[in-house]
Order: structure tokens, then C-alpha cells, then sequence
């Protein structure tokens, strides 16, 4: 990427790629709403994950992905972030 992405910037843009692509979600789904209650299987996983790595340019290797880290868009997010740095 050319440049910093905000930690907000990408949990908008992960939010946004659950919401429109990945997962069947109403309104009263957030970023913190639980992702894996939420429907996120391992189907949906892998399209979410390359949807990130197409977005950032960043692919999280698959160890990373726990109960903890898929939990909301919220961990999710922070997790990316972290990759990123």
C-alpha cells in the first residue's frame, strides 16, 4: 500500500466487506458483533481473507486466524493492523 491505513480505515473497510460480500447480515449486525455467530464459516472465511488481501495487499497467514482474533470485526481488524506494521 502506498500509504498508512488507519487502524478505523480498515476496520470500516472489513466491516463493509462482511456487510456487502461475505456474510447475509441485517442492520443490527456491528463490528463488534460476533463474526462466527454471525454465520462466518470456513467457505466465508477464505472469501474474506482474500477480499482483505485484495483491499490492503496484505494476506494474514491462517495460524493467525483463532476464536479470539475472528470474534468481531473489531479483532479482526486489529489483527490486519497488525500484520500491516
Amino acid at each position: 500500500m502506498s500509504r498508512e491505513v488507519t487502524r478505523e480505515e480498515l476496520e470500516q473497510r472489513i466491516f463493509d466487506i462482511v456487510r456487502e460480500g461475505v456474510l447475509s447480515v441485517d442492520d443490527a449486525f456491528t463490528k463488534e458483533s460476533n463474526l462466527i455467530e454471525a454465520g462466518l464459516d470456513s467457505l466465508a472465511l477464505t472469501q474474506l481473507m482474500l477480499a482483505i488481501e485484495e483491499s490492503t495487499g496484505v494476506w494474514v497467514d491462517e495460524s493467525l486466524l483463532t476464536e479470539e482474533t475472528l470474534e468481531s470485526v473489531v479483532t479482526l481488524s486489529a489483527l490486519v493492523h497488525q500484520v500491516l506494521e
